[in-house]
């Protein structure tokens, strides 16, 4: 995976504006549980992007992430209401790599699509349960900001990854849902 100077500013900007909005909570910030804000960040989306970015590789195309202003705004808007808006930006998938003597193009299936969006969804649902069973107020943290994150992918409307693995397979994206739900419902009570 190659990173470029500009992706990686939009990558960090991105990471620490959602630390903000993840960390923020009725009343203020909540620093005495920042390093777990921190961490649930890190792994709830840095990663989550990462591994769209890989699988997208894997099946021959480039993808980089870039920063959507619109969902920074929204997500810093709705932080003050409660509502955790997890949309700073996005991996854009260009089907093709550039080569030594121009590019190589090729069409993404249904499938390909389908299997890039639910490998960032995978990483959250893994965080989710290796965390869940920690029993430390840091690991419900990170646990409930992976979860939530899983939960708002897999909100069907283009360009979340929801849209993506439905239009692949109803079976996974209802079976992604229902488990997603039902952890964030035991997380939040």
């Amino acid at each position: 995976m190659k990173f470029t100077l500009k992706e990686i500013a939009q990558l960090l900007l991105a990471t620490i504006a959602l630390i903000i909005i993840f960390s923020f909570q009725a009343g203020g910030f909540d620093l005495e549980n920042f390093y777990a804000y921190v961490i649930a960040v890190l792994t709830g989306f840095l990663l989550h992007e990462l591994a769209h970015k890989y699988m997208a590789s894997r099946f021959g195309c480039e993808a980089f992430f870039k920063i959507w202003p619109q969902g920074l705004v929204t997500g810093f808007l709705l932080m003050f209401f409660g509502i955790k808006c997890a949309a700073p930006g996005y991996i854009s998938i260009f089907p093709y790599k550039f080569a030594r003597w121009g590019f190589r193009r090729r069409h993404l299936t249904i499938r390909e699509e389908g299997i890039i969006a639910l490998s960032g969804l995978l990483v959250n649902l893994f965080f989710t349960i290796l965390f869940f069973f920690i029993p430390a107020n840091f690991a419900k943290i990170i646990a409930l900001t992976n979860c939530w994150i899983l939960v708002f992918n897999l909100i069907p409307i283009p360009p979340l990854d929801g849209s993506k693995i439905l239009m692949w397979d109803h079976s996974i994206w209802v079976s992604l849902l229902i488990l997603s739900c039902a952890l964030l419902f035991v997380l939040l009570i």
